[in-house]
């Protein structure tokens, strides 16, 4: 068994040195599935910025947001999750994409305007969207005079005939309406249609019309896009934030693998070897996936790394309880991997139905989170429960794992005074549901705190948050500096002038040129811009151009991101109902992600970190922390409610937060170490995104252990009953 086990055991290493050396050097000439091939977003690496404008005079604001969405909508179908999108006064949008080379390429890739078809059953074009005069949702009374929500469409003369003549040709069938390659609708021909003017019907909200009617608005253009200019343009966050940002990383796994070693000792070699594996996978997942790399998809990836590691410490610390109550060491892993089990898969299902939401509802840097979520969740749950228990069996055959290795010398003490009974220890519980009000009154005290700044702020004129300009447009600006120059001094003036705390500069690669987007309007801000950077550089107006842009994140995407949470967090609350058979354990559950997110939104507004597309991947990442701690505490309710019968509902749940209380403060001890890492060693802006992500996973561990568990017990009005 032991030689078996030495060389099972030597193949993981072979195998993961293997897979290290693939995502190090990559395969081939062109390092396929290596790490230099893994894209990089433009707040990190850079990319193309490419600036189109319509080839007419004054377009229509409503046909400038359709075309802005169907550039987004491309974008997203191409892969390009993490592109910006962003209107540049009255004619112009610029497009930005990350880890683009060629922009020419990226621009007939995208394409400049849509294609939409009324086609028959057959496939056989009626008409286009060039015959569309125009789309918009609208009320209308059914023929049972029942109002209904519909989406009204007009044709111009041309279209008037051809849709006269496609209805009385398709009367009782379908008209299929395409954008490009896909079916946007499909709705039956109930009359013969001669006045240019039709209504689509179909259980409609108004969401969902007015989506339709977008769609139809983006392939019927009065206009075309034609490319103003292309430039390949620096990262965002400056030059250094990548080679900071690798390092900080570096740093953080090394010290969580000596975190684990250290808490773990032997077992602890299992864990490493799992999380290097998780890590190495992932890396090769992104790279041959071409999926982009950057901050929402840092945010996904540590929270990727919190789960498997969270994994990893559950597993542990119930081989650990095992060993305690007197099995053998064997017997102790077979019963730690089984009643581990359904706490991880709980948790790890859970937010992977957040995780899937997100991507299906989401856009742009929302799809780009959720697929780094998914694909790291599905990694830890195949390292930890596979990996990692072959690892741990094969140390234990090979005698590296022993019991004096797993107990404490409490837990030793312990076991030799019960005489094979069950320790003592283990029953210990803390007054924690005692305590609710002190709790909940501190929270309360945050979140009220949060409240008053922000009005404070709002009276003032300031605003309750300090609005980045992906959130509230401002004015970019494209300076000729005439000489090489430095990012960093760049950013020290456009801040000095403008007060702003991380202003987007990105120099224009191959020219002396610097794109500036900022949050200011105010002309004397305009001004005062161009006069520091007149003196610093010696300019003169020509070197100057500058336009209102809109914001990147657009109220459409804000709309998209509040949806998807919502969706998530009822999808979550019934599926934590049906595992558990407790709608009110789905309700505490999701209250205490409410809580995680007032309190970091509170952290947004008290310090006045700046709010930009990021906000949202850390919103999430703090919910997704804060779900998966409360599921293992309410796992292990379940759990002691078989084993203690005859325990009442309140000791029962400080029992159960006791006995998970060392897991719940190593998994967020363990996730907190790399962020802070990042926060430490980072650029400015990546300290504004750590900063909340920090706070985030110690209010999620602070409301499992103190909140979640309280919850329950007053939904269930303090009485003993079954959980």
């Amino acid at each position: 068994m032991k030689g078996k086990s030495t060389l099972t055991f030597t193949g993981i290493l072979l195998a993961m040195a293997a897979l290290i050396l693939v995502i190090i050097l990559g395969l081939g000439n062109e390092q396929h599935l290596g790490i230099v091939n893994i894209r990089q977003g433009l707040d990190l690496q850079g990319g193309v910025s490419i600036l189109y404008e319509a080839n007419i005079p004054n377009p229509s604001s409503a046909d400038m947001d359709a075309a802005n969405n169907l550039l987004r909508n491309r974008l997203d179908t191409r892969g390009y999750t993490d592109a910006t999108t962003a209107q540049e006064g009255a004619r112009q949008i610029r497009v930005d994409i990350p880890g683009v080379d060629d922009a020419e390429a990226a621009v007939a890739q995208i394409g400049a305007t849509a294609m939409l078809t009324f086609t028959d059953q057959f496939g056989n074009v009626l008409l286009t969207g060039a015959n569309v005069a125009r789309a918009n949702a609208a009320v209308s009374a059914n023929h049972a005079g029942v109002p209904e929500i519909v989406v009204n469409l007009e044709f111009d003369s041309e279209g008037t005939q051809l849709f006269a003549d496609a209805t009385r040709a398709n009367l009782g069938g379908p008209i299929m309406i395409w954008m490009d390659d896909e079916m946007i609708s499909s709705p039956t021909v109930q009359s013969v249609i001669t006045d240019g003017t039709a209504i689509i019907t179909g259980n409609f909200t108004n969401e969902t019309a007015s989506l339709l009617a977008t769609q139809i608005r983006q392939g019927s253009l009065p206009f075309e896009l034609r490319v103003e200019s292309m430039n390949r343009v620096g990262a965002r966050l400056g030059a250094d934030a990548l080679r900071y940002s690798v390092i900080a990383g570096i740093i953080g796994i090394i010290l969580l693998l000596v975190f684990l070693l250290v808490a773990y000792r032997t077992l602890g070699i299992a864990a490493d070897m799992a999380l290097i594996l998780d890590g190495t996978l992932f890396l090769l997942i992104i790279s041959g996936l071409g999926i982009t790399m950057s901050l929402p998809g840092i945010a996904g990836l540590i929270l990727s790394i919190g789960m498997a590691t969270d994994a990893n410490i559950v597993i542990f610390e119930r081989i650990r309880e095992e060993v305690a109550s007197g099995k053998t060491l064997r017997a102790a892993v077979r019963t730690g991997y089984r009643r581990a089990l359904p706490a991880v898969l709980d948790s790890n299902i859970t937010t992977l139905i957040a995780g899937f939401v997100l991507f299906w509802m989401g856009t742009g840097p929302i799809m780009g989170f959720a697929q780094m979520l998914i694909i790291g969740i599905i990694l830890s749950m195949f390292t930890s429960l596979i990996i990692g228990r072959i690892v741990v069996t094969c140390l234990i055959n090979m005698g590296v794992i022993k019991p004096s290795h797993i107990l404490s010398q409490k837990q030793k003490d312990a076991l030799e005074a019960s005489n094979g009974k069950e320790p003592v220890s283990d029953l210990e519980e803390r007054p924690f549901v005692q305590k609710r009000k002190i709790y909940f009154a501190v929270s309360a005290a945050i979140i009220a705190t949060g409240i008053i700044v922000a009005a404070i702020q709002t009276a003032t004129g300031n605003g309750p948050f300090d609005l980045d300009v992906e959130f509230s447009g401002g004015t970019s600006f494209t300076i000729d500096i005439g000489q090489s120059f430095d990012n960093s001094d760049i950013e020290a003036i456009v801040r000095e002038i403008t007060g702003e705390s991380a202003p987007q500069v990105q120099a224009i690669l191959g020219t002396n040129e610097v794109l500036i987007r900022t949050t200011r309007v105010e002309p004397e801000i305009r001004l005062a811009l161009i006069d520091a950077f007149t003196e610093r550089y010696n300019l003169t107006d020509d070197d100057f151009t500058y336009s209102a842009v809109s914001p990147a994140v657009s109220a459409q995407m804000r709309r998209d991101a509040m949806l998807a949470i919502v969706l998530a967090s009822v999808f979550m609350l019934v599926y934590i109902s049906l595992r558990f058979r407790d709608v009110k354990k789905g309700a505490s559950a999701v209250f205490a992600q409410l809580h995680d997110a007032l309190v970091v939104l509170c952290v947004y507004v008290i310090f006045r970190v700046p709010l930009n597309y990021a906000f949202i991947a850390v919103m999430l990442t703090t919910i997704g922390y804060s779900i998966n701690a409360t599921i293992i505490i309410f796992d292990r309710i379940r759990e002691n409610r078989s084993r203690l019968p005859k325990i009442g509902t309140e000791s029962l749940i400080n029992v159960s937060v006791t006995q998970t209380l060392r897991r719940t403060l190593f998994s967020t001890l363990s996730s907190f170490m790399v962020v802070l890492v990042l926060w430490i060693v980072g650029v400015p802006a990546i300290r504004e995104f750590t900063l909340p992500i920090m706070v985030g996973l110690l209010f999620g561990a602070y409301s499992s252990v103190c909140l979640s568990g309280s919850a329950w017990y007053m939904l269930k009005g303090g009485k003993k009953d079954k959980a």
